[in-house]
């Protein structure tokens, strides 16, 4: 059973899962806070953080409506996202360095451990920027310098992890693919 472990069926259903939360998410909440705030992008969506002024700006612009459906529908949705989000990562990153996918052995368990917990720690990452935003959505646009850099940082660290382990997990993919090409070819030569 633990050789087994994660199914292939298993990792593919928490990666579509993650990605559809994320499509509605990018496409649905966020694109409508986007519209409500004349086109600028929700504090979630800035990976290189914000300003007092902008940070002011954008509560400003969304309005109470804004911050109501940001708090309450936005939210609740990255509630969920980040657990799914780290649970499919690493689900994908274990099954890529199992036995014989990325190398005839296995990837030792002290790297698979340390390439694990980069989206765990993106998630952890994100439910802090949440914290951070649900507290400027109630401060509204008298929101404090503190509170603003506290969440600016915890944007820009989930950003800087999440990035990370979405480039480490391309380039293992990658490299699994080029490893089986180079199988199939093989065995093609050999037949």
């Amino acid at each position: 059973m633990a050789a087994r472990f994660p199914s292939g069926r298993f990792v593919l259903a928490t990666l579509i899962a993650s990605l559809i939360l994320w499509a509605i998410m990018m496409f649905g909440t966020l694109a409508h806070l986007s519209e409500l705030a004349e086109g600028a992008e929700p504090f979630d969506l800035r990976p290189m953080g914000y300003s007092l002024g902008e940070a002011r700006g954008l509560l400003a612009m969304l309005g109470e409506e804004g911050r109501v459906y940001y708090a309450s529908v936005q939210l609740a949705l990255d509630t969920i996202y980040p657990a799914l989000y780290a649970l499919s990562r690493v689900l994908i990153l274990w099954w890529m360095t199992a036995l014989g996918r990325l190398r005839a052995t296995a990837v030792p368990q002290a790297w698979r451990y340390s390439m694990a917990a980069l989206p765990v720690i993106a998630a952890g990452l994100d439910y802090w920027e949440n914290t951070r935003i649900a507290a400027m959505l109630a401060a509204g646009p008298g929101v404090t310098t503190e509170l603003v850099g506290s969440a600016s940082i915890a944007t820009q660290l989930k950003s800087l992890f999440g990035a990370a382990t979405e480039i480490m997990t391309l380039v293992i993919l990658a490299a699994v693919i080029v490893r089986r090409l180079k199988a199939g070819k093989q065995r093609e030569v050999q037949s």
